[in-house]
């Protein structure tokens, strides 16, 4: 085999990488919050509990919608 077919293998998988997001630091602030309202108090766990309830909503609405948009991955092929 050359090389060359080596390469248009490659250029056939392009590598993916997500949007940028959001998320992910809500997602940690409302962790942080529930770990310092169980120190400190009620009012701060609910705090946290609603930013992490946030957190996990965006990043599963982000993730529906790269879904939708990225189509069928094997291009109706069959492997």
């Amino acid at each position: 085999m050359s090389s060359h077919h080596g390469e248009e293998h490659i250029a056939e998988h392009q590598i993916h990488v997500p949007q940028p997001s959001f998320s992910p630091p809500i997602l940690g602030l409302g962790v942080m919050l529930i770990a310092f309202g169980v120190l400190v108090g009620l009012p701060l766990l609910v705090i946290g509990a609603v930013f992490f309830v946030l957190g996990i909503a965006t990043w599963l609405i982000d993730d529906a919608r790269a879904y939708q948009q990225a189509g069928d991955p094997t291009d109706g092929a069959h492997h």
